[in-house]
Formats: C-alpha cells, structure tokens, sequence
C-alpha cells in the first residue's frame, strides 16, 4: 500500500525517516495517521457499496400480506404487467397480487415516460447551445437513465415472476391502482 507524505502529498517509500518531496521528518504517528486514513478511506468506499446494493434489495415486501394461493395463480400476470401494465387489472382483476405489480408497471412506465421527455428537452438544450463542445453529454444522459429504468424493471420482472410483491426501487411506494 502507497504512503504519502502527510505535508506535502508526495509519495513515500516504506521505513522513509524524511519525505523527499518537502524534507519532513516523518514520524511513527504520521505513517498511523496515514494507515489509519486508508482504512478509513476502504471502510468508506465498503459501506457505499453496501448502501448501494442494500438501496436495490431493501424495498418493502407486502407478499407476506397476500394470500399464497393468488401469488402462485398469477405469478405470469405479476411478471407480464412490467410489459402491460393493464394485463393483470384485465386477466386477474380481483388479484390483489396482480393489482400491485400493475400499480408497479404503471409507476415505470409513468416514469421512463416523464425522464424520456426530460432527457430529450435536456438533449435538445444541450445540442442548441454547443454541440460541437457537449454533443456527447446527452448520449450520457440518456444511457444513465434507460440504464437505471430497464435495471429497475428487470427487478420488477424477476419479483413478479418469483412470486414476490416487493417495492421498486425508489418509485414503488406510491400508489395509483389499489
């Protein structure tokens, strides 16, 4: 693991007495301070990726509240409503199952629609005002965004067809269709 001088920044051989960079002594409590930053540093960077990965899996389950019978009659209806989110209300329309995963397509759909329109306004700013220097900037965007709403979808399609009622990320807690 690198060392850097708690001065200056410069990096630091292993044992240095003295930092090369601007000649400071180097004493046993500033190559602690600097582990011990490091550690804090790898800590951090530990507990982002756990907040992120907790962020996508820790939504609230209500499949405990629904009878066991409806999930497993209409599991397809579930995963089929991120395609149409009407299905369910028309195939199963007394499936309370069914009801919240057509609340849950409908909510992505509202929402790929509203960011779409967003990013094509954005795009078509950026564009007007200098293309030739940010003409890549909406390309962005837009990946970032169809990015996260199809990684938000897939994990509606895998709840829906694995027979869970679990909340999309970010958007699931709301509620259009009860």
């Amino acid at each position: 693991m690198s060392k850097f001088c708690p001065n200056c920044g410069a990096q630091i051989e292993e044992g240095a007495q003295f930092c090369k960079g601007c000649g400071t002594k180097l004493s046993e409590n500033a190559q602690q301070q600097q582990q011990q930053q490091q550690q804090n540093q790898q800590q951090q960077q530990q507990n982002f990726q756990q907040n992120a990965a907790n962020f996508l899996q820790n939504t609230k389950d209500e499949t405990a509240s629904m009878d066991p019978a409806d999930i497993e009659k209409n599991k397809t209806m579930g995963g089929l409503a991120y395609f149409l989110f009407f299905l369910p209300l028309i195939a199963c329309p007394d499936s309370k199952y069914g009801r919240f995963h057509a609340n849950q397509g409908l909510l992505l759909l509202i929402v790929g629609a509203g960011l779409g329109i967003l990013s094509s306004i954005f795009s078509a700013i950026v564009l007007a005002i200098a293309w030739w220097l940010l003409w890549w900037l909406p390309m962005l965007v837009n990946f970032v965004i169809w990015a996260a709403v199809l990684v938000i979808g897939i994990i509606g399609l895998i709840n829906g067809f694995t027979g869970k009622a679990k909340e999309l990320p970010l958007i699931g807690r709301f509620r259009i269709i009860k």
